[in-house]
């Protein structure tokens, strides 16, 4: 293969890469917390995706069982393929009054997962929970939101739609002790759609900017195997 078509090869396999990264970006927008990935090239061949992980826009929702977080930090999740973390706080109550995710996966707090007998609880910056109790007009603690980080340096991976695990299995979190709770807000994902949408556009013309390339080097070694088939 000429250098040239290498060359054009591997720039549409980037972009191919490139390209898949900015739709799965694209296509959770609405996810609360979602951090955005990106890819990078370091050089022809190899390739890497890292996540960003800065802070996403809060929106207002008055929900009672959204919750956000400021600052550095994961809510803790206990999942059928063990504890994961996100930042997506909009939470709901199953039919045992659990506070869960939209997966139907409990919410953890200091104690287990979180049991209130109604949706109208009240959730401190600390993280507390207070719910009413036994139909009365005050609220009581229930428990503390199991709000963790992990020291820097340590490598954190997707696991699936917004959530994270340590690389290293047996490694423990410490709590988050300066992130704080905000109820009745979510946390945005941290990219801005028109921005992704841009990028996405600028991939697909790169592309088929190398599919012309290529194009037009089979042109020419067409051209060049008829003069040399000709008597």
């Amino acid at each position: 293969m000429r250098i040239g078509h290498f060359a054009a090869v591997v720039g549409m396999r980037q972009q191919e890469k490139n390209l898949a990264v900015i739709a799965n970006n694209l296509a959770n927008v609405g996810t609360a917390g979602y951090k955005k990935e990106n890819a990078h090239f370091s050089d022809y061949i190899y390739q890497t995706t890292y996540t960003s992980m800065e802070q996403g826009r809060l929106k207002t929702t008055q929900q009672p069982l959204d919750v956000a977080l400021m600052g550095d930090g994961f809510f803790k999740i206990q999942t059928e393929e063990g504890i994961l973390y996100t930042r997506g706080g909009n939470f709901t109550l199953n039919e045992e009054n659990v506070l869960v995710t939209q997966e139907g996966w409990p919410v953890l707090g200091q104690g287990g997962p979180i049991e209130v007998m109604t949706s109208q609880v009240r959730i401190e910056p600390g993280g507390q929970v207070f719910d009413k109790q036994d139909g009365g007009d005050e609220y009581e603690l229930v428990d503390v939101l199991d709000v963790v980080e992990f020291p820097d340096g340590v490598l954190l991976e997707k696991a699936r739609n917004g959530y994270f695990k340590p690389k290293d299995d047996n490694l423990e979190p410490m709590p988050a002790e300066a992130a704080s709770v905000q109820q009745g807000a979510l946390e945005d994902p941290n990219f801005s759609a028109v921005e992704e949408m841009a990028r996405l556009i600028d991939s697909q013309r790169i592309f088929e900017a190398y599919t012309k390339i290529l194009q037009l080097f089979d042109h020419k070694d067409s051209q060049l195997i008829s003069k040399l088939g000709s008597p």
